[in-house]
Formats: structure tokens, sequence, C-alpha cells
């Protein structure tokens, strides 16, 4: 059996998928609840910090 690659165009936007995460939840999440979900201490510390500015701005254009 042959394992499925993504296409080269295709990437994966961790930063979005990680706030989106936390918006369809109503909350933050921890590192360990990103842990269970799949993430790696590598990918929640690179990219926990642009998910919290996508979180914010989202959260604040739902209120406007």
């Amino acid at each position: 059996m042959q394992t499925q690659t993504y296409p080269a165009a295709i990437a994966r936007n961790i930063a979005n998928e990680m706030a989106d995460l936390a918006l369809e939840r109503r909350e933050g999440l921890t590192r360990k609840d990103f842990r269970d979900l799949g993430y790696t201490d590598e990918q929640i510390d690179a990219y926990s910090q642009k998910a919290a500015h996508i979180h914010s701005r989202r959260a604040v254009r739902r209120v406007a």
C-alpha cells in the first residue's frame, strides 16, 4: 500500500487550524489539549503566538 502525500501546492496553515479549534470550542486550549489533538510541542511553540493573533482578530470581528 502506497501512502498519499500532499501535493506541492497544498500546505497546512497550522496557526489557522489552532485558532479555528479555539473558536469552535469557545475557549482557550492548553498545551495538553493541542497535544491530545495531535500537534507536536515544536508546532505548538512555533505557531501558538500567531494562532492567538488570528483568534483575537476573529473574536473581535464576531462581536463588532
